[in-house]
């Protein structure tokens, strides 16, 4: 009986399968499958079809993008380290928060404006009291595209707070321009925003005009100032004098040099170059600054001339400009100097300029300048040379960014309070 059981199914599976009928006609070829499936994971919105994790995070050694190695560099770097992201109102969440720089790059860099008397610039709409600091989402959206292109590559226009200026436009190299998203004057309420204002620098100022600075910031924006350097502007150009540029500025506008060119250069561990953007570092164990000229030294730059550490060529420029910064500086400092032009309410002289240090570091600042006392000074072109004073050591590099330039701002500033 047993037998005869499977006999009988084993016969019917065959009726079954002598029923099957002539197979139809081929169909169109469909779809591979939802978005991303060829990658082995299920993706999220906003994430780049057929995207591959190992593209960016190889488990034993990444050699594409080297994802964790950036990252260290990154973490030792003055934007992390001095980032201030608690910076994060409307005025300066633009720059110095991530959520702030994502607002700005929605919303289009090309549509900001810039208007004197009124706070513009890279401002954003709202305060981010839950933000974070600048970092690599910031600059990259490797999620999306796939890779680590900078975000937006578009150029720059960059102005200039000194009456009658003309705007310049910086359209270097695409991963300068997104650097100088943020490296660019704005304007805000230290300055020329909230009433009373302070003189607006003008060249062109009668001889009667008085200058009246109500607050110690009475500047670019720190860290706005390497673009307008780089560029040959920006400064107080007193009636006569000529300023030159450097080449650097010549590589600049032929797309030649940008940013990254000199500051991400071929890295030194998580010390000097790459993500850190440091040229100056000091090595491990050591206590003596180094520097990385990697990117001083490729072909078309000072390739046939290379800059060394003890190099007079890079040192003595520094050495120079630092010595012009410390000689104006002292001039305003000097109340013999600059009674000859302050106006203070109390009928004593006082000094421009203040001078602090902790140790580690010199600090000028704008001195007996305060929204109900300003710094008063006549005739106003006299002002000129705070300006340049505050314009020079802001920038900070003293004069490598564009030694010309620099230099004739601070020469033509001393012979000013020289008269």
């Amino acid at each position: 009986m047993k037998y005869l059981l499977t006999v009988l199914i084993a016969l019917s599976f065959f009726a079954l399968q002598a029923c099957e009928g002539p197979a139809g006609p081929a169909g169109k070829d469909g779809s591979q499958g939802p978005a991303g499936q060829n990658a082995g994971f299920v993706y999220f919105e906003g994430f780049k079809d057929s995207l591959r994790c190992q593209t960016c995070h190889t488990a034993d050694y990444d050699t594409t993008y080297r994802v964790v190695t950036k990252k260290v560099q990154y973490e030792m770097s003055g934007h992390r380290e001095l980032g201030n992201y608690d910076r994060n109102t409307t005025q300066c969440a633009g720059c110095h928060t991530n959520e702030g720089f994502f607002e700005r790059y929605n919303n289009g860099f090309a549509n900001e404006t810039f208007n004197i008397n009124s706070p513009s610039g890279p401002m954003v709409k709202q305060g981010y009291p839950n933000s974070s600091p600048v970092g690599c989402f910031t600059c990259h959206s490797p999620h999306k595209r796939g890779d680590f292109s900078v975000r937006d590559n578009n150029q720059v226009n960059i102005y200039t707070l000194l009456k009658n200026q003309t705007t310049k436009v910086w359209n270097s190299t695409g991963e300068s321009n997104l650097c100088v998203k943020c490296h660019q004057p704005r304007m805000t309420s230290t300055f020329l925003t909230s009433a009373p204002y302070s003189w607006q620098p003008d060249p062109n100022a009668a001889a009667t005009d008085t200058a009246k600075i109500y607050t110690s910031r009475w500047n670019n924006h720190v860290s706005g100032e390497q673009s307008q350097t780089l560029l040959g502007f920006g400064g107080f150009e007193f009636v006569g004098g000529t300023y030159p540029s450097s080449p650097h500025k010549d590589k600049v506008d032929a797309k030649g040099l940008g940013c990254e060119d000199c500051h991400m250069a071929t890295p030194i561990g998580n010390k000097g170059g790459g993500h850190t953007f440091k040229i100056g570092y000091t090595p491990e164990g050591s206590t003596t600054e180094s520097f990385n000229f990697a990117g001083c030294n490729n072909t078309g730059c000072h390739s046939s001339n290379p800059i060394t550490a003890t190099g007079a060529k890079w040192k003595g420029v520094r050495d120079e400009i630092g010595a012009k910064i410390t000689q104006l500086g002292l001039l305003m400092m000097d109340t013999t100097i600059t009674k000859k032009w302050s106006l203070p309410k109390s009928g004593k002289a006082v000094a421009w300029v203040s001078l602090t240090t902790d140790g580690t570091d010199t600090t000028w600042s704008v001195a007996n300048a305060s929204s109900t006392s300003p710094l008063r000074i006549l005739p106003a072109v006299k002002a000129g040379a705070l300006w340049n004073f505050q314009q020079v050591v802001n920038e900070k590099s003293k004069g490598i960014h564009n030694t010309a330039y620099v230099r004739a701002l601070l020469d033509a500033s001393i012979a000013e309070l020289n008269k």
